[in-house]
Formats: C-alpha cells, structure tokens, sequence
C-alpha cells in the first residue's frame, strides 16, 4: 500500500492541475485507506461511479467505515435530489456523498465537498469533468482536489488514456496553435488503444 500512496501525488497534468491518481490493485483498498486519512483531515468528499451495483458496494464500505453519506442515482426522485444537495451543503457532519455519474453529474451544485473520488472512468472524459464541476461552483472557498481511481493493469489503465487523449485533442481544437509537448499526448494512437481493448 505504500507503493500506492506515492503514486496518488502525482498530478496528471493533462486532465487537471489540481488532479491526482492513485494506482492500486483494487480501488477499494485505496478507499479503505484515503477515505479515514480524508475525514480525519476534516475533508467532505463526493465518489462517483457509473454503475449503481458499484454505489451498493461503495455504501457497504462507507458503513464499515463508519461514516455518515447520502446517496443520489438515477433511481433517485427529482424532488428528493434537492433535499440531498441541500442537506449535504449545510450538514458539516456528512462526509459524503455518493453520485452515479451520470445522473449526479450535471447541474447540481455540491460546494459541501472540497473532494471527488472519481471510482471509474467514463469513456467520454466530459461526463467526468462534469461531474468534477459539482464541487467547482460559485459559493466554493476550499482548493478542490481531484482523485481518479485507475486500477493497474487493467482496461482502466486503457480509459484513462483515451480520456486523456481525447482532453488533450479538445484542449488542441479549442486552443488553436497550442503546442503539445510529447509528455502530453500518449505514445499510442487511438486505434491502437481501441484495438486493445477490444482483444481483452
């Protein structure tokens, strides 16, 4: 686990300055490990995932951890989702919040959490953006720290680049006349990626 603790310093530049990735085994031994150090530091943490199986697993761990959380998905009714913003905003005692990306992940303004745990990655690198802009809101007066959680040696390994591939070329595209350093786009084309994936 030492190993892993090393690695979560080191920032991704081409995804976010303020982002960190911790490369582990299992993400939930990650878990295990930063999220007690988190409370302890007096850090409010948002953790999305894709897939509601993962959030079950993920309350699961919160409970042994013993620490109080709310949950938002896409089972969750509209009306319910305001209370939640609401109480995890103005409830200090809450430490987090679990989110399916892609129904916590937009329009919603969680300033309570000065932490996001992305658990796994979307292929669309936007979706997880968005979900990192629910704490990055008018009202946020704490730095904001990203963790992305890619298992080694694994398709996550394969995500996490495509994404970053993908940041790199809109950053090109919306930028124009950037120059690309070699560190910031990597060594293998999109093809090559994707056909990777595919012989898994």
């Amino acid at each position: 686990m030492s190993d892993m603790i090393a690695v979560e310093a080191k920032v991704s530049e081409a995804l976010d300055p303020h982002c960190q990735m911790a490369v582990a085994a299992e993400a939930e031994e990650v878990l295990a490990e930063l999220l007690p150090r988190l409370k302890k530091e007096g850090h409010r943490v948002l953790i999305f995932s894709q897939w509601t199986s993962m959030l079950n697993i993920l309350e699961w761990a919160l409970e042994v951890i013993g620490v109080t959380y709310r949950r938002m998905d896409g089972s969750t009714q509209v009306l319910e989702r305001q209370t939640i913003v609401d109480t995890f905003n103005n409830d200090c005692s809450i430490f987090a919040c679990l989110l399916s990306t892609r129904a916590g992940g937009q329009g919603l303004n969680l300033i309570g959490a000065d932490t996001v745990i992305i658990h796994d990655m979307d292929f669309n690198p936007q979706m997880d953006r968005q979900a990192e802009d629910r704490c990055h809101r008018i009202g946020q007066t704490k730095p904001v720290t990203i963790y992305r959680l890619v298992t080694k040696d694994t398709v996550d390994e394969n995500i996490y680049e495509i994404a970053r591939r993908k940041l790199v070329l809109d950053a090109a595209v919306l930028e124009s006349g950037i120059e690309l350093d070699n560190e910031d786009v990597p060594e293998k084309t999109m093809g090559e990626i994707l056909a990777s994936l595919i012989l898994i």
